[in-house]
């Protein structure tokens, strides 16, 4: 024999009751079947806001019985016909009205009233579902549960008399002849009155008449697949457990998993029955199977089975240096919190005695903060405790799993993920038997902390989501480049790269889902405020998702200031804008102490080499132990292509203007000429050798004759270019008469650094540069007699793209 208990959404409507009886008669078929039914969908929670009206004086009371009447009706006429079922129901709603008329006169609403009033909902659906059976060709009777379940007096979350019961069920449950329809959540108090089992005890029903008929299984039918390892709603790649135990079952549902009552698995586990948890929606799915151990086969390898949450709790603290080793003040606080009904969700103490902090709903903190500061009132008063501190806007978050017990390195990776994403850990709590670590965190950072602990214990695939900022050449090829190898990536690297944001100075686009790549340009929107980077940064803080990865692909200053702001909110930065690490010293001193200080990662590679490995070369050899003793060569693509030309027999100012047509300068070709992106390289190298310089400190040459400095038009300039062009070839000339030829390199060594024309051998390595391809020696202790080299295309969207997209990667762990 099974029990099958429907929930309130699986017999919402007329459709939903015909496919529940579906779901029975396919069941019957395998064998005899307990039907236990909650009030349909909704008709709780109005039933209680007709108990608060009523309680309150307020006559739309009678409003909301009308809407309850007219739900129920509604289902009536759909299933049985027009008349059919309205004395009965007129009954019913009648006993109902009365119900709350006596609240409105007493304008009193006690837990013994408000118990009898939430009754009608199961009474009401109880008597359908078992009328629509019987009509259906099933044998069907409607049992009414407070002729089973007797319980205390605690008349709204009643605690079941476990013999009384067991007794009643075996002598009134008739399962041979009919199927019994029962009502949920329902029972009867010791004074005859009617009491519940909190909400959602109707699962709590189905698991007592499962145990005390000796049921083979109990079946809990909802509107989900099964028990995920996190609420699908909150983390979009939750999966669901195929089995767990009931340890694990008993632990996720008290720590906040709403798909079972917290108690519901208790009497199911004494007498060793398996509970499923299975979808009246999608009735072939095969859910999840709760038992004592699962099967081998089926068993999760991770030591996590599942992650769940409270919402909104508030912390109480109770602390003092005349707490410490004085017996029974524990006894003493849990002992008042139990006299005034004040339920604790979260304990955790400090070794030194000196604290204990307690989590509890927000709805009892103000009475729980009162009788805890009058139970220690003469404590507090001597200045041995100190008075109560309540921290609102909390919630807590539980991981659970069998296998968490003596597996080493579970909590340091929990709390390492934690880190990473800037979570902080207000208290914690963990048993002995290690199935369930307890933390409480603030409100806004749930979401992101069940995310980053999910991926981080369930997950094979990590996900990084992306805000680009700026639209421009790079950005673009950024963009292309993503969506190229996406899907390579989640295949061959299980990582998957959401671009979840795309901003420039006009327009705007997000989505915490993920923009399609593909339309990109359509999902940019007009930008309704006038922050600038500072709104953009403010969303992105809003969105709050776990591994965040800001791209810079700006050449905006305003941009580089907010690096130090972001790192300090743990969230990692990969840039293409120089104008961070080679801006005023003040700026870079306070991006490198943010870097320092932050979880987050800042990576800024093409800020010197576009993809080249500049930075990680140099800082493998400094961290390595190597003496760097100078840095040498070409680190502008534009300027090498150009004097890589001019070696070939070209005219300077065609060379310039070839360079500007394919893309290659600025839009004024002064601002390569200059040499300034040049000895911003510089400057960022030479800080990363530790050296205290600023921009005015780079000895600079620039290439712009006197003539053609001020204000005028690109070609205007580059028609003034050409009277240069002469000396060019002379230089050229006489270099070549003398082994050599002219480039344009730097130079940084013992601390000082310069950029300009020099001659170089004609076997030197930079004479042998072709087109925009960047090169840089470096001579150190190790590389003395034979320099080290690397060289390789340094200008370009694609290939600055490149190396952003590396960084990005890097930031997820996914290269070194």
């Amino acid at each position: 024999m099974r029990v099958y208990k429907f929930g309130g959404s699986s017999i919402g409507s007329a459709a939903r009751i015909r496919h529940v009886a579906g779901i029975i008669g396919r069941g019957l078929s395998e064998t005899r079947i307990v039907v236990v039914v909650s009030a349909i969908q909704k008709v709780t929670d109005m039933l209680a806001d007709t108990a608060a009206l009523a309680a309150k004086g307020d006559a739309a009371y009678h409003d909301r019985i009308s809407e309850i009447s007219a739900l129920h009706a509604a289902i009536c006429r759909e299933l049985f016909g027009a008349g059919e079922a309205d004395s009965w129901l007129e009954g019913l709603i009648s006993e109902l009205r009365d119900a709350a008329s006596g609240i409105f006169l007493l304008r009193d609403l006690s837990d013994r009233s408000l118990a009898l009033v939430l009754s009608y909902g199961e009474r009401l659906s109880a008597w359908i579902v078992g009328r629509y059976l019987k009509q259906s060709g099933i044998a069907a009777e409607t049992v009414d549960a407070r002729e089973l379940i007797v319980t205390d007096t605690n008349y709204c979350y009643a605690k079941v008399d476990a013999h009384a019961t067991d007794r009643l069920v075996r002598e009134k449950v008739n399962y041979s002849d009919s199927v019994p329809v029962v009502t949920g959540f329902i029972a009867t108090a010791t004074d005859g009155s009617v009491s519940n089992l909190g909400r959602g005890g109707s699962d709590y029903t189905a698991s007592i008449l499962g145990a005390a008929l000796h049921a083979g299984e109990v079946w809990i039918w909802t509107d989900v697949d099964g028990l995920f390892s996190a609420d699908p709603k909150r983390v979009p790649d939750a999966r669901v457990l195929p089995d767990i135990s009931y340890a694990e079952a008993m632990e996720l549902s008290h720590a906040g998993a709403k798909v079972l009552h917290p108690l519901a698995v208790q009497p199911a586990m004494k007498a060793g029955i398996p509970v499923l948890i299975r979808n009246s929606f999608n009735p072939d799915a095969p859910g999840t199977r709760i038992e004592e151990a699962p099967a081998p086969e089926s068993a999760l390898p991770r030591p996590v089975t599942g992650l769940t949450s409270i919402n909104r709790v508030v912390l109480l603290n109770l602390s003092g240096s005349g707490m410490a080793g004085v017996p029974g003040t524990a006894s003493r606080l849990f002992t008042c919190l139990a006299r005034h009904s004040i339920n604790i969700i979260f304990i955790s103490q400090a070794s030194s005695e000196q604290s204990i902090s307690l989590a509890i709903s927000p709805g009892q903190a103000s009475m729980a903060r009162k009788v805890l500061e009058d139970e220690f009132s003469r404590e507090i008063e001597a200045r041995r405790v100190d008075p109560i501190h309540v921290r609102r806007n909390l919630a807590m978050v539980a991981v659970v799993g069998n296998k968490m017990s003596g597996h080493p390195g579970v909590s340091a990776q929990l709390f390492e993920t934690l880190g990473k994403n800037g979570i902080n850990v207000i208290a914690v709590a963990q048993g002995a038997n290690e199935m369930n670590i307890s933390l409480v965190v603030d409100s806004e950072d749930e979401d992101k902390a069940l995310n980053c602990i999910h991926e981080s214990f369930f997950l094979s695939r990590r996900k990084v989501h992306v805000f680009i900022a700026g639209t421009g050449t790079i950005a673009r090829s950024l963009i292309s480049q993503i969506r190229a190898h996406r899907t390579t990536l989640q295949e061959e690297m299980d990582l998957d790269v959401v671009v979840c944001g795309l901003a420039n100075t006009r327009s705007m686009a997000l989505d915490r889902q993920g923009i399609d790549l593909g339309h990109w340009h359509d999902a940019m929107k007009p930008r309704e405020d006038s922050d600038g980077i500072a709104g953009y940064i403010r969303l992105i803080r809003e969105m709050n998702l776990h591994n965040t990865i800001v791209v810079d692909c700006t050449a905006s200053t305003r941009v580089a200031e907010a690096y130090p702001g972001l790192l300090q909110e743990n969230i990692s930065v990969a840039t293409a804008n120089k104008l961070g690490m080679a801006g005023p010293w003040e700026l870079y001193r306070q991006i490198s102490d943010a870097r320092r200080k932050s979880n987050a990662k800042f990576l800024y590679e093409t800020n010197v080499g576009a993809g080249l490995p500049i930075i990680n070369t140099l800082n493998d050899l400094k961290n390595s132990g190597d003496k760097i003793i100078c840095i040498e060569g070409v680190l502008s693509g534009t300027l090498s292509y150009i004097f890589n030309e001019l070696r070939k027999g070209g005219r300077f100012s065609e060379i310039v203007r070839k360079a500007k047509e394919a893309g290659y300068t600025e839009p004024d070709p002064r601002d390569d000429l200059s040499g300034a992106d040049f000895s911003r390289k510089l400057l960022i190298l030479g800080r990363e050798l530790g050296y205290r310089l600023e921009y005015a400190d780079v000895e600079c040459e620039s290439l712009v004759p006197e003539s053609c400095r001020g204000e005028m038009t690109p070609d205007e300039f580059l028609e003034r270019l050409a009277a240069i062009d002469g000396w060019y070839a002379d230089e050229i000339e006489k270099a070549g008469a003398e082994g050599m030829t002219i480039a344009f390199t730097g130079e940084l060594k013992e601390g000082k650094a310069k950029v300009g024309l020099k001659r170089v051998p004609l076997e030197s390595p930079v004479a042998g540069l072709n087109g925009t391809e960047n090169l840089v020696v470096f001579t150190t202790d190790r590389y003395l007699k034979t320099p080290l080299v690397v060289k390789g295309p340094g200008a370009g969207g694609e290939v600055t793209a490149g190396g952003v997209f590396a960084d990005i990667l890097r930031i997820a762990g996914y290269l070194v």
